[in-house]
């Protein structure tokens, strides 16, 4: 009898959604009988190293999980690492494979998105935006060998990036979703548009103010989402899209979390090393999340038809930080960001 194996598979088949056989699942995974699965489940038969790294890679559950207190530990996807151009584009179809997959379960499945910077699917509708993050990221944050000569006038978005970028937004449109911004949404993106403003990375005042102007018509955006409750469809530019709720907070978020339910499990995803996300389905680690999000949601106030004056208010206050960094650009004056 093998009982830490028990202890594994035990671990394993909790993160089989509920709806699935988890025999059948396994047996699937391993590619065995069901008699073979119900010996291993049982103890009787062992795992073979091959098997036993399968269900660790398909159910992201460490070999050494036995024995540890689940409640306390946290397995995390964070993604192959990013060292060149290749695997920067590899990111950008992570993204893309994760929005269509709940995408998929978009009657069922909500998303929450916490924005100590404002959600990064946005900036795919706006190419000025776009062009920013990627090269700042790629440049300045990851240090790319492949961009080190490369200067923002040069750096181009290809063509297939641009189409998956579409793809992101068009899912991210059909995902009901409920948003918590901050006063300081825009603050990081103002800020690396000042830092290469300042350092002469972009040296073209129309490319600095075509940012601005994006900012602007994003808030515009806001506006109409939080009026209709509907997302804007990035195709027809009318608002058709899934259900959509707008919150801003007083509060500080931390960083940018994402947590997503579906009618079987759900998911949360973590920002780390200033773009990157990792990712984990651990239900004692979602239902921490569930609750710090509901406390969170309770503390924040819901703007739309109810709450215009106050949304035009957090609106106005945005405006003001874009206009401070617009004067730096154009009257060379101090910003208070």
């Amino acid at each position: 009898m093998f009982e830490k194996q028990i202890e594994y598979l035990k671990l394993v088949q909790d993160r089989i959604p509920e709806h699935l056989n988890a025999v059948e699942t396994l047996s699937t995974v391993l590619g065995i009988g069901n008699d073979s699965t119900y010996r291993r489940l049982r103890g009787e038969t062992a795992l073979t190293y091959e098997e036993a790294f399968k269900l660790a890679d398909n159910f992201g559950l460490s070999l050494d999980s036995v024995g540890i207190d689940v409640l306390k530990r946290v397995d995390f996807d964070a993604g192959a690492p990013i060292e060149g151009i290749k695997d920067y584009e590899a990111y950008s179809k992570r993204i893309m494979d994760r929005m269509l997959r709940f995408e998929n379960e978009s009657q069922k499945a909500h998303m929450f998105y916490f924005a100590l910077d404002f959600p990064l699917f946005y900036i795919y509708q706006y190419p000025a935006l776009a062009r920013l993050k990627s090269y700042y990221w790629g440049k300045s944050i990851l240090g790319l060998p492949e961009m080190s000569s490369i200067s923002f006038e040069e750096f181009k978005l290809s063509k297939d990036r641009q189409e998956k970028d579409l793809e992101v937004m068009r899912s991210y449109a059909r995902i009901p979703s409920t948003e918590i911004w901050t006063n300081s949404s825009f603050v990081a993106t103002l800020k690396q548009l000042q830092y290469c403003w300042q350092t002469g990375v972009i040296s073209r005042k129309e490319d600095a103010l075509t940012i601005l102007n994006e900012l602007e018509d994003l808030l515009g955006v806001m506006r109409l989402q939080s009026d209709t409750g509907k997302k804007l469809n990035p195709l027809s530019g009318e608002p058709t899209g899934a259900e959509f709720n707008w919150y801003i907070s007083e509060l500080s978020v931390g960083n940018n979390a994402v947590h997503i339910r579906t009618h079987t499990d759900s998911h949360t995803f973590l920002s780390f090393n200033t773009f990157n996300f990792i990712e984990t389905s651990n239900s004692a680690f979602n239902k921490q999340t569930k609750n710090w999000l509901d406390n969170f949601l309770k503390r924040s106030l819901l703007v739309g038809p109810c709450a215009i004056g106050q949304r035009d208010e957090y609106i106005k206050k945005l405006t003001g930080q874009i206009d401070s960094i617009r004067r730096v650009i154009l009257s060379e004056e101090e910003t208070l960001l």
